[in-house]
């Protein structure tokens, strides 16, 4: 995605995407628009009926809820072929967008896919990036982490050594570093582990930063599965995520968009972040930065060929 590639969001159901292509339609037919107006309020009457069982049993509400927004989203979509729109918005019951949930679902689904992965420990954690800032040519990089130090093999040829500080190769995690042998003794629960990532932050700050936090540890990190699927689960109970499918990244493959909107003053730059995920493997492609105000003006992209374990330097 670049400034020249515009996306539309559409509504989050099967079959909208073939809502957006078709474009506006003719006036319809009175009995399609009959059938339209019915649903609406058999979605309407479902939801009220749902609200007067809520005094019987919690389980019954929270199962129905999820069903309650699906319904009411494909009665809105009938409603708008039935009208000749294109893309209607989308709100989930008392306002709650219908984005929010489709972010939590794609996180837990990356979640299940992390933790089916295989945990091989390796003195490196190599990342190959392709990375570009706007105005600059791209460059792909390999970079080796150990305990100790940081490799880089440039893409011309170059080879630069960074030592580690004092004390070895660490994460941020909350309001403390963690070293690379005591990644293993994060907690896996998911909220054992948003403490953890959410210490010494509150309110919207903390959600920006178990965020920022997370997506390092998920790129940059010798984590196990264990934690890996840990920390999409903690993800996909962070506010602030919106998810648009079909998206590519700066090496052409396709994925899975997860824009994190946050306000200006929590930004470490007038940049909007987003992920490019792919959910069937649960790895996360691209990490890239939008001009803020201009969602399709990306300023910057860290593209990941390669993100895992190596035996050596090569």
């Amino acid at each position: 995605m670049t400034h020249e590639d515009h996306h539309t969001r559409v509504l989050d159901f099967p079959g909208a995407t073939a809502l957006k292509d078709a474009g506006l339609a003719e006036p319809p037919d009175p009995a399609v628009l009959a059938t339209a107006r019915s649903l609406v309020r058999r979605a309407i009457a479902a939801d009220t009926d749902a609200d007067v069982a809520a005094t019987a049993t919690t389980t019954t509400v929270v199962v129905r809820r999820f069903g309650r927004r699906r319904l009411l989203a494909c009665a809105a979509a009938v409603a708008a072929v039935a009208a000749g729109a294109a893309v209607l918005p989308v709100v989930g019951i008392g306002g709650e967008p219908a984005d929010s949930a489709s972010a939590a679902e794609l996180f837990n689904t990356m979640a299940d896919r992390a933790a089916s992965g295989s945990d091989r420990n390796a003195p490196y954690w190599k990342t190959t990036v392709k990375t570009w800032v706007e105005g600059e040519k791209a460059h792909t990089d390999d970079n080796f982490l150990s305990r100790d130090k940081l490799v880089i093999k440039t893409q011309n040829g170059r080879t630069v050594t960074k030592n580690a500080p004092s004390g070895g190769t660490s994460w941020s995690v909350g309001n403390r570093q963690v070293s690379w042998d005591n990644l293993d003794k994060l907690p896996t629960r998911p909220d054992a582990l948003r403490r953890v990532l959410s210490a010494g932050a509150e309110g919207p700050a903390a959600a920006e930063q178990t965020v920022r936090q997370s997506g390092e540890l998920l790129t940059g990190s010798p984590a196990s599965p264990q934690l890996r699927a840990a920390l999409f689960r903690v993800l996909a109970g962070t506010p602030g995520a919106e998810v648009t499918e079909g998206v590519k990244d700066g090496a052409g493959r396709i994925g899975t968009e997860i824009s994190w909107k946050w306000s200006k003053e929590l930004l470490h730059s007038p940049h909007s972040p987003n992920w490019i995920v792919r959910p069937s493997d649960g790895r996360l492609l691209e990490r890239n930065h939008a001009q803020e105000g201009d969602a399709d003006h990306i300023t910057q992209r860290d593209t990941y060929l390669y993100a895992g374990p190596a035996d050596r330097i090569r």
